[in-house]
């Protein structure tokens, strides 16, 4: 660990009693916390929403699936009161990090959400539900989970699986669960061509039977979500989201394509093809950051959080902490909403970078793909090697993918996906740029 991590360090664990600040649940149905309960210069959260009908207080950013201990306990002193996990996260190692972790706190005052899930459209049975949400229970050491999750839902189908919803009926009534709902990145365009993100998330709120929803929300995707988030709002559904920054400071492709002619080796046919498209990408976001001022990804990622902050129906944005630096800075956003430069970066990021962001979820570009190459999810696990700095991660699900992948076939191709695209993102560049890092090929 560097030095000025050991410095952050020191500086939470001086917090403890921040923590009673943090207000959760008193009891199973008392909630109480004040909005703002810090506006010093420390990094602590300093604002706090009613998180729909569950009645919670949460605090503005939460923490996504934890990855260290130390970094947990800090953030819950430091007023975060919601922890996200899952139980395919880490193997379950997330829940056990929660588990030990909660063990010196009070519980009640901490809202713990976490997920099953399924490659099917179905659950296999009650009991399967049952017997997995008890060993969820066992990893955090807890009586009760706060929230249960359907992990990454794909279409409609599994939203109204009754076994998924006869186990979280009788797990509500024994008191082990008290809260339902479900997480979602869009469907799978291959297998189904006839739903998408919105499709999906509107059917979960009109169905009744979910509590919270949790969603990728950004400045690039808002058109789409908030929506969805309008609605959650008008049926007191709470909401948690994901996916607050969706670009990153372009280059990465340059240095291995540089590489790669340093050591005299030749990059794949597909990489080659678009290679100087994405240098033109890369050139015009050069450009844009330079008259913006903008000098590295920090600025940036702060900007989009604010964004998504200044939203009242977004009640709490997920942060995978992974440092006590990496705390520090996204707690000091907490409280903050959109200042006017922040307006006009991301407005201009929209009118002159628009064409180089994703819009994950929307399915244009899978639709009119004749290879069926899910571009959505190539590209979202491009998001978590880029923006997440998740590699190991990425590369993995990357590797699983049994679906056709980008190839020699895009070459040629009269680029269906660009067409078909609402919003004019170069696909093809941003498929090789996504490819030659998950792939490990230059």
């Amino acid at each position: 660990m560097g030095s000025s991590n050991k410095i952050n360090r020191r500086k939470f664990l001086k917090r403890a009693s921040v923590s009673t600040l943090g207000a959760g649940m008193v009891s199973a149905g008392s909630f109480a916390a004040a909005d703002r309960v810090n506006t010093s210069e420390t990094a602590v959260i300093k604002e706090y929403r009613t998180f729909g009908k569950t009645g919670f207080r949460v605090s503005d950013i939460s923490s996504g699936a934890p990855t260290n201990e130390a970094v947990l306990k800090a953030a819950l002193d430091s007023g975060v009161n919601l922890i996200d996990a899952g139980e395919v996260y880490m193997n379950g190692n997330s829940e056990r990090i929660i588990g030990r972790v909660l063990q010196d706190h009070d519980r009640s005052r901490f809202f713990v959400n976490s997920k099953l899930y399924t490659e099917e459209d179905s659950f296999p049975s009650k009991k399967e539900v049952i017997e997995r949400t008890g060993q969820v229970l066992e990893r955090i050491q807890s009586d009760y989970v706060d929230g249960m999750m359907i992990h990454s839902v794909e279409n409609t189908r599994i939203l109204k699986d009754e076994a998924f919803h006869a186990g979280m009926e009788q797990m509500k009534k024994e008191g082990k669960v008290r809260h339902v709902g479900l997480s979602c990145h869009g469907n799978n365009w291959a297998y189904n061509t006839d739903e998408n993100l919105e499709t999906i998330l509107m059917t979960a709120i009109d169905d009744g039977r979910f509590d919270i929803i949790l969603l990728a929300y950004n400045f690039v995707n808002a058109g789409m979500a908030e929506k969805i988030l309008d609605k959650c709002e008008q049926k007191g559904i709470a909401t948690m989201i994901m996916k607050s920054n969706p670009v990153h400071i372009f280059g990465l492709l340059d240095s291995r394509m540089q590489k790669m002619v340093d050591e005299g080796r030749e990059a794949d046919k597909f990489t080659q093809a678009y290679y100087e498209k994405y240098k033109t990408m890369n050139e015009q976001a050069r450009t844009f950051f330079e008259r913006y001022g903008i000098r590295g990804e920090k600025e940036l990622k702060e900007a989009a959080s604010r964004y998504v902050l200044s939203n009242p129906r977004a009640h709490t944005t997920l942060w995978d902490f992974q440092s006590f630096d990496d705390l520090e800075g996204m707690l000091g956003l907490s409280g903050q909403t959109l200042t006017l430069k922040d307006d006009l970066v991301l407005n201009g990021y929209m009118d002159e970078l628009g064409h180089t962001a994703c819009r994950i979820g929307c399915n244009d570009c899978e639709a009119a793909c004749p290879e069926n190459i899910p571009v959505n999810k190539i590209l979202r696990y491009n998001y978590y090697f880029s923006v997440k700095k998740q590699e190991k991660r990425a590369m993995e699900k990357y590797a699983r993918l049994e679906l056709n992948k980008p190839s020699e076939t895009c070459i040629s191709c009269e680029g269906y996906c660009e067409q078909a695209c609402s919003y004019g993102v170069w696909t093809r560049p941003l498929l090789a740029a996504a490819q030659s890092k998950l792939e490990l090929i230059v």
